[in-house]
């Protein structure tokens, strides 16, 4: 019987394998396409989350600017040939209108779109003008005369019409000079609403305007604005209102201006020239896409080209401090998440290699090479990561819209790639031996231990150059950008404190392992010896999760620090909880005020005059600020950043009087100074209480303060200015102020300004720049967190192997449950915990490193960078967050090692 053979099994192509080895191993292939996506999405949003904060803190800043600050603006004189006729004049606006349009084309590329069409408006000097038959109460009424080609289209008349175009004719030579636009044809003129009613110049009447020989005009028309808001009017002012001037001589002075044709300037040129006023208006809209540096050298360029004035050029440069700011902020911010991204992908591949080691020692012990082995892993790693980093792209480019190009993307899409390249270095590392085929490791050679060694110097000594580097540098930085050392402290701080922790804590628990060995149980011994030569399960899972700590750390850090600015800022520029300004307030009102519900103490500053400090022959006159030191202490008690008065002394010595020098106020005491108060007579030596730069809420400047008996005892009299409130607890800040303005308003018969400390601090907060690093900062501090916690799994899922074959021997040999799970917790705990308080201390020293190169203060609002202030609530959540996850991995570890089968280890131990 002939046997039929079988048809020969298809083997499996390189491609089919590795489609297989991801199927049976998905979890792996989640975490590496996870891992690229989010190292994708933070280097593909941050460069937009940046210039989103940055462009629109700039559109805001450069948005408060009216159109005369804003747009570049020359003033000067137009020359009109007055024996000429209208069409010479008409030739004449027409180059000039065409020059400054290849004025404005030949702009820079930054500022040549922001620019509108030129604007030209002529103008007479302000002519006395005949006042009308009617009595209005003017004593005298000038009048000048604009001439603005686009007037038809921007205002709406209301009665009459515009004035027609003038055709004035050439005078010959020696021909008197002309009045109106002839002798029966009065120059036309146009008026706003406003203007002809107060002057009561109606339409169809005729008035003399005396410019040279005389002018005779007559009013065609009135009009108003088709669009009030239009720039335009910002740089004519009092085009639709008179300006109207009560001299206490003279009477009413009111000056009104008319617009006529461009075909009437031969005329409006008769006593000589006319004022040119030039701009070229700016549309500030698309400033928030538009880079800083290159707008303000075109600008600046411009501004030297044309010979105009602007103040964008100094706004922009205002900008470039809280913009160096934000931008160093923010990148250090996102390298640590990106960082760990890249963390958690590095063990991401090393698990998956890990998991595949078996078959790929077979695949090399039946004869593949190792480019075989290497490009099935590669090719595992490009089918994860580039979808991985496209989708992460995707979203970045969703969640963060703008303007993009083919260079902003290089990098993060370049990230997808990276599986590939980690998973083929790892699978060509993989060898065929009886050792691998058991998941065992070969010992480290000692030109392994030397270049391992070697690297880790060069780690930290890095990481010491950078924090000098970036320390000497301090505020300064780099003027031009980003600081790239800075950006890449985050990650040397974590490796280097790492590196240096990994090889200190093996003493310790040497040591330890030794005080255990003498007592009972074996847990304890075995688990510090084990940990001794091995605490860790490798540098790249401590770093990774130290690396998110110290990320985590240092964002709620700078948050402290800019909420404790903040509040520190509007605190100083306050003075208590409640501010008002009331002028002349009597002292009962004062009374009335502390009386007030919400309010629990109040303080009135009071000016007291003009005194003169005298050391010696010299002598400064300063002014006095009286106020009761007592209460201002009172009301200033637990203000952030204030720092208080002593209180006065109760009996001065010797007639001394007590003061505090405000200011650059110096006296050198060695000439015995002497205070006088001038029109009293009264004096006294001077006592110095204390000195200060300022004190919030009562003197700003140079001054002398006293206490309210002192300047009693003097013979001032001084006259309240201001009150201080401090509100009771629970009370709202803003009723308060507005129940003490009643009072005052009340008492004085004005309308007192208030301001509470509470509105302060929410200016500075509420900005677009501070709300903008607010927000990247709380997501790159959740990022952070996230990823650290997947870096820990995966550190704790490394070992998961060797932990269950360990355990499953020791419960084979006898060793009770208890100690074996106690011996999987010495493996895990000491490297988890090694990682945690790296990243706390890397954190620690992030922090003040990263504040002391930027200036927080042109965020807060104050004048100088508040120290750093760690948020406590903050750490606390944070640090009990961590130990959550270290208890987490710590049971992760215990579970998965129980789950590991006592007979498939003793089988291993078998082959």
């Amino acid at each position: 019987m002939t046997a039929t053979p079988r048809p020969a099994r298809r083997g499996l192509s390189s491609a089919r394998l590795a489609a297989r080895q991801l199927r049976t191993d998905p979890t792996t292939a989640v975490l590496v396409v996870l891992a690229t996506f989010v190292a994708a999405c933070v280097l593909a949003a941050w460069p937009r989350t940046v210039d989103r904060v940055v462009g629109t803190d700039q559109a805001d800043s450069v948005g408060r600017l009216v159109a005369t600050q804003v747009d570049p603006t020359r003033s000067s004189t137009w020359l009109v040939d007055t024996g000429a006729g209208s069409a010479e004049a008409l030739d004449d606006l027409a180059v000039q209108r065409d020059t400054l349009r290849t004025t404005a084309a030949s702009a820079g590329p930054a500022l040549r779109p922001l620019l509108g069409a030129p604007r030209v408006v002529l103008s007479t000097d302000r002519w006395a003008a005949d006042r009308g038959p009617r009595d209005v109460g003017i004593a005298r009424l000038s009048v000048g005369v604009r001439v603005d080609e686009r007037l038809p289209d921007l205002v709406r008349v209301v009665d009459g019409r515009l004035p027609a175009p003038a055709d004035v004719a050439p005078v010959p030579a020696g021909s008197p000079p002309r009045t109106g636009t002839g002798p029966d044809a009065p120059l036309e003129l146009a008026l706003s609403v406003a203007s002809a009613e107060r002057i009561a110049w109606r339409v169809g009447e005729q008035r003399v305007l005396q410019g040279g020989t005389g002018v005779t005009a007559v009013l065609v028309g009135t009009f108003e604005a088709a669009d009030p808001d239009d720039p335009t009017w910002a740089h004519l002012d009092s085009t639709f209102a008179p300006q109207v001037v009560e001299d206490p001589d003279l009477g009413t002075l009111v000056d009104v201006f008319p617009y006529a044709d461009p075909g009437a300037l031969p005329v409006l040129a008769v006593s000589g020239p006319l004022g040119s006023t030039t701009w070229f208006p700016v549309d500030t809209g698309p400033v928030a896409t538009t880079d800083r540096a290159a707008l303000l050298a075109d600008l600046r360029a411009f501004r030297t080209a044309t010979a105009t004035d602007t103040e964008l050029d100094a706004a922009l440069q205002a900008l470039e401090p809280r913009q160096r700011l934000v931008v160093t902020v923010l990148g250090v911010l996102a390298a640590g998440p990106a960082g760990v991204a890249l963390g958690v992908l590095w063990l991401a591949v090393t698990l998956g290699v890990e998991r595949r080691r078996p078959a790929l020692v077979l695949l090399r012990a039946r004869g593949a090479s190792t480019a075989l082995v290497a490009g099935i892993c590669a090719a595992q790693g490009l089918v994860l990561g580039v979808p991985g980093a496209a989708a992460g792209v995707l979203l970045a480019l969703t969640v963060t819209p703008g303007p993009t190009t083919a260079t902003d993307l290089v990098v993060p899409l370049g990230v997808g790639l990276a599986p590939a390249v980690l998973l083929g270095a790892a699978g060509a590392r993989v060898r065929a031996s009886r050792a691998a085929l058991a998941g065992g490791r070969s010992a480290v050679a000692g030109a392994a231990r030397t270049a391992r060694w070697v690297a880790e110097a060069v780690v930290v000594g890095l990481a010491v150059l950078a924090v000098l580097a970036v320390r000497q540098r301090g505020l300064s930085g780099d003027a031009h950008g980003v600081d790239p050392v800075l950006l890449a402290l985050p990650v040397l701080l974590a490796l280097a404190v790492c590196v240096v922790v990994l090889r200190v804590l093996p003493g310790p628990l040497a040591a330890l392992a030794r005080v255990l060995a003498r007592r009972r149980g074996l847990a304890g011994f075995v688990g510090a010896a084990g940990a001794s030569r091995s605490p860790a399960a490798g540098l790249a899972p401590v770093a990774a999760v130290a690396l998110g700590v110290a990320v985590t750390t240092a964002s709620l850090v700078v948050l402290g620090t800019m909420d404790g600015g903040a509040r520190r800022a509007a605190a100083v520029a306050v003075g208590a909880d409640v501010a008002v300004q009331a002028d002349g307030v009597p002292t009962d009102t004062v009374d009335a005020v502390r009386r007030t519900p919400g309010v629990a103490a109040v303080v009135a500053v009071a000016d007291g005059g003009e005194v003169v400090l005298r050391a010696g022959r010299a002598g400064d006159a300063l002014p006095a600020r009286v106020v009761d030191l007592a209460a201002l202490a009172d009301v200033q008690r637990g203000l952030p950043g204030v720092d208080l008065l002593p209180d006065a002394p109760e009996r001065a010595a010797d007639g001394a009087v007590a003061a505090v020098l405000v200011g650059d106020v110096e006296v050198d005491l060695d000439d015995e100074p002497v205070l006088d108060a001038g029109a009293s007579g009264a004096s006294g030596p001077l006592t110095v209480l204390a000195t200060r730069p300022t004190l919030p809420g009562v003197v700003t400047s140079s001054a002398v303060l006293l206490d309210d008996a002192t300047a009693q005892r003097l013979g001032l009299r001084p006259v309240v200015e201001r009150l201080l409130v401090r509100t009771a607890p629970g009370a709202d800040p803003a009723r308060v102020a507005a129940d003490v303005a009643t009072v005052v308003a009340d008492a004085t018969g004005g309308r007192p300004t208030t301001t509470t400390r509470a509105a302060a601090l929410d200016r500075v907060t509420d900005g677009a720049l501070v709300g903008g690093v607010r927000t990247a900062t709380a997501t790159a501090t959740v990022a952070s967190l996230a990823l650290s916690a997947l870096a820990l799994g995966l550190g704790v899922t490394l070992g998961s192997r060797s932990r269950g074959r360990l355990l499953a021997l020791l419960t084979t040999l006898g060793v009770p449950t208890r100690d074996a799970r106690a011996l999987v917790r010495w493996e895990v705990l000491p490297w988890a915990l090694v990682a945690v308080v790296a990243g706390l201390a890397s954190g620690a020293v992030l922090a003040p490193v990263m504040l002391g190169t930027t200036d927080v203060s042109v965020l807060t609002g104050g004048a100088q960078p508040p120290p750093p202030t760690p948020g406590t609530p903050g750490l606390l959540a944070l640090a009990a967050t961590y130990a959550l996850l270290v208890a987490g991995a710590v049971l992760a570890a215990v579970v998965g090692a129980r789950r590991t089968s006592a007979v498939t280890v003793l089988r291993e131990g078998e082959a």
